[in-house]
């Protein structure tokens, strides 16, 4: 019997049997192209292996079990077809057994094992070819691998749970967070066109020119050419907050972490109010001048009034976040305050009391002109939650909450109502002056989502808090879920001027 029917033989046993083989350690032969040969190459080049486990071999797969020796384990499947290996992907469903989602977690999956690569050119083949996309850090496509592969130069990504998004019985994203709280976004898009897709990104990697593919795997950090940091003025520490709509974690603290006085006073005001059922006082037949009672409340404020219009202006906050109010007031048997109507609209550019404009060029026009009242209300609702003037100016909701604090480690709490979130903070707040703005209107799988920014200033000592919010808006444009995460106790930031 030929050598090549003996080891043709011993395939068939093993396969006949589901066996486990040692050290199971594929070869060029092994593979259907030379791309797929280099991206495995590419992939062990990350991260030096300290283990290779059992590996189990089926007549359509090999499963191999690997342990690093920084970033834990994980478990890659070979695809191969006539013992041809013709994809590659590390195993995620044992961290995410929905059956419903195959196809989605394959993706994600193959997409995972080359963003761990070395070479960040089977990651942009693999974006450019299938239904699917990626967000990291606010960042999209190639800004985002140019991100990623700043921040994990010579080291897998730390890889920690998966949190699905689901919109009528649809993986449309999938969450991937990290053990550092980091969190990549996976995007899906047409899956329907998965199977022809894959087809042609095969064909694609086995007529390549292979001059045009990395030849050089030595475990060393690529340096990346250009690193897009996120369109965020402010200078802090950064985190992607989710596309949501979630499976909550729960509390990520580390045990050995000290936590700071100011960080372990916020966490224990949340901790002991999150089911204190926030009230406010009823002051509309209480003040007897309503110029002094704003002037009281807002002492850094310059007051401007004509005629039931009361605008208080401040210097804005590092970042161009704003604190100014823009109020109208009447007295009718008491006092009547709202947030001022005053807006215009042009070219889906809104315009707040002629000073603050919003972009929302990204949205419908219908949209545009439904939204738009509604902007000076959640403007004001925001600058006044420290004040007496919160009373007046909130309103009830029905928004599901979560609320992160991400400190010396991460804290998550969730609750019924963003209003309850508000007022918890505003009175935590009470001694502070709150800046926000709004910002990135973007329609999102059918949804429409913003994001919101907010600094809490110590006017004393010039700490502040810093917030980043994600809102979503039903099909009634109304706030059904916002996600707060908090930057706690920053130092102060001074610009020119302030």
């Amino acid at each position: 019997m030929s050598n090549k029917m003996k080891n043709i033989l011993i395939i068939i046993i093993l396969v006949c049997l589901g066996t486990t083989a040692f050290g199971f350690a594929p070869q060029r032969r092994d593979f259907n192209s030379e791309y797929q040969y280099r991206l495995y190459k590419s992939w062990l080049a990350r991260e030096t292996v300290a283990i290779d486990l059992p590996a189990r071999i089926t007549a359509d797969y090999v499963k191999r079990n690997l342990k690093f020796q920084e970033s834990g384990e994980a478990q890659v499947v070979y695809i191969w077809d006539n013992w041809k290996i013709t994809s590659q992907r590390e195993d995620l469903p044992a961290m995410l057994p929905f059956s419903n989602y195959e196809t989605e977690l394959i993706i994600a999956g193959e997409l995972l094992y080359r963003l761990n690569c070395r070479h960040r050119i089977f990651v942009e083949d693999y974006l450019e070819r299938l239904p699917v996309s990626i967000t990291y850090r606010g960042l999209r496509s190639s800004f985002a691998i140019d991100s990623l592969f700043a921040h994990y130069s010579d080291t897998r990504l730390p890889l920690d749970k998966l949190h699905p998004v689901i919109n009528n019985d649809k993986l449309v994203q999938l969450i991937l967070q990290m053990t550092n709280g980091d969190e990549l976004i996976i995007i899906f898009d047409e899956l329907n066109q998965y199977p022809t897709a894959h087809i042609q990104l095969e064909k694609y990697e086995e007529t390549i020119d292979i001059n045009h593919l990395p030849d050089d795997f030595s475990r060393h950090s690529e340096e990346i050419a250009t690193w897009y940091p996120p369109k965020i003025e402010l200078k802090i520490p950064e985190l992607k907050v989710p596309d949501i709509e979630p499976v909550y974690p729960q509390t990520d603290s580390t045990a050995d972490i000290s936590i700071p006085k100011y960080e372990k006073k916020l966490l224990n005001w949340v901790e002991s109010n999150l089911t204190t059922a926030w009230g406010s006082e009823m002051m509309n037949n209480k003040i007897p001048n309503i110029a002094e009672f704003l002037q009281n409340e807002f002492k850094e404020h310059s007051l401007l009034i004509k005629g039931d219009h009361y605008n208080l202006s401040h210097t804005p906050f590092t970042g161009n976040l704003k604190s100014n109010l823009y109020l109208q007031i009447n007295d009718n048997e008491g006092w009547s305050i709202k947030a001022s109507d005053d807006i215009t609209i042009l070219d889906k550019k809104v315009t707040i009391a002629g000073f603050e404009e919003f972009d929302l060029s990204d949205l419908e026009g219908y949209d545009v002109q439904v939204i738009a009242p509604y902007l000076p209300q959640l403007l004001m609702s925001h600058r006044v939650m420290s004040s007496r003037l919160a009373g007046f100016i909130l309103e009830p909701d029905i928004a599901e909450t979560t609320l992160v604090v991400h400190g010396s480690s991460r804290h998550i709490f969730e609750l019924a109502s963003y209003r309850d979130l508000l007022l918890m903070l505003g009175n935590f707040w009470k001694d502070r002056i709150i800046y926000y703005n709004i910002a990135d209107f973007r329609l999102i799988n059918g949804y429409i989502e913003f994001k919101g920014y907010l600094a809490a200033e110590n006017p004393q000592t010039g700490r502040y808090d810093l917030a980043e919010i994600r809102y979503r808006l039903d099909d009634d444009y109304t706030i059904v879920i916002a996600m707060v995460v908090i930057f706690p106790d920053l130092a102060a930031q001074y610009e020119q001027g302030r």
